[in-house]
């Protein structure tokens, strides 16, 4: 067991290497991973009962007891995000469905990377967790009204499809996941310690699928995509640092709620792409799950750092100020 969390404790922190490995591996050997591109459906609803089977009681009490914090996270995630994609799917000229690809990026819930990331950047994972399970429940019911507002500029959307299918995806494997929990009582705590791992496989497994059956938009007008995607997910934590900074909020909420707004469910909005409309439509999801991930892992890690060089500086701080003290008794 101990080996075990290990190895879960190594894969989930070096994450970003597998995502970029990944999705190199995807454009080499394209007719390898394309068979994967029929089943991201039913790997998002993988990914989406694992969820449900690691929440507990306290999540649900932790937006409660702080649902300024969480909810404020999902207003911004789902006023700011697509509309910005919105607006930058104009500005880089984007059409047809690479266009809607990003706004539907722009329109899907929080993914469950970002607990991840939370984590590497010392924040606070409760607020993390609550945000992306707040976002996730509200999203069947409001990322297909925004995909149709927004995306209704540049294709004919149709609403009832996709809400059911992300309440197939999203809320009913949730659902189970939860009954599931609940039936296995303490016996699902052992389960839960591969969840994180199992969880980020089967998101690998659904970056190969749309990465080959995009390989050759990715190759030839790939590079608007992946900077349009990545100047989404920079305005997103620019936006929170300014907000919260309004607030006065501490330094973990900010990089919390930076993280959570920032980092979507790429994989959700490549299955509605490629389910509802077209690979293409897949492609920002593709790119975003590259982008999200290493930018996030990234900022994750520099925030770790910063807290461990401020925590030298403050024990070489008052190591110095003891040694003052103690040159001053010896004087006296």
């Amino acid at each position: 067991m101990n080996l075990f969390k290990k190895f879960n404790s190594a894969f989930t922190s070096n994450l970003s290497m597998f995502v970029a490995l990944t999705a190199l591996l995807a454009l080499v050997f394209p007719s390898f991973f394309t068979p994967l591109s029929g089943y991201v459906s039913l790997l998002l609803q993988i990914v989406m009962f694992t969820m449900g089977l690691t929440m507990k009681a306290s999540d649900f009490a932790h937006v409660l007891k702080n649902p300024t914090s969480v909810l404020m996270v999902s207003a911004i995630q789902y006023l700011f995000m697509p509309l910005s994609a919105f607006a930058i799917a104009k500005l880089f000229g984007l059409s047809g469905d690479v266009a809607l690809g990003l706004i539907i990026v722009g329109s899907v819930p929080g993914g469950t990377a970002s607990n991840i990331m939370a984590l590497l950047a010392n924040g606070n994972v409760p607020l993390s967790v609550s945000a992306t399970t707040v976002s996730t429940l509200l999203s069947p019911f409001v990322t297909p009204l925004l995909i149709a507002t927004y995306g209704g500029a540049f294709i004919e959307i149709a609403f009832w499809p996709m809400f059911l299918s992300i309440t197939q995806i999203v809320l009913v494997p949730i659902v189970l996941g939860l009954v599931v929990s609940h039936l296995l009582g303490d016996k699902s705590e052992k389960i839960k310690t591969a969840m994180p791992s199992f969880s980020s496989i089967a998101v690998l497994l659904v970056l190969a699928g749309t990465v080959s059956v995009n390989r050759e938009n990715l190759l030839t007008g790939g590079l608007t995509v992946v900077l349009a995607v990545l100047v989404h997910h920079l305005l997103a934590y620019a936006v929170v640092y300014f907000i919260y900074g309004l607030f006065n909020a501490s330094a973990t909420t900010k990089r919390t709620c930076a993280i959570e707004v920032a980092a979507q469910n790429t994989g959700l909005s490549a299955s509605l792409g490629l389910t509802h409309f077209s690979p293409e439509a897949a492609l920002a999801g593709a790119a975003g799950t590259i982008v999200h991930t290493l930018v996030g892992m990234m900022f994750g890690s520099l925030c770790a750092k910063k807290d461990m060089r401020e925590a030298q500086e403050g024990k070489a701080a008052v190591r110095a100020r003891s040694a003052r003290a103690t040159a001053l008794q010896r004087t006296h």
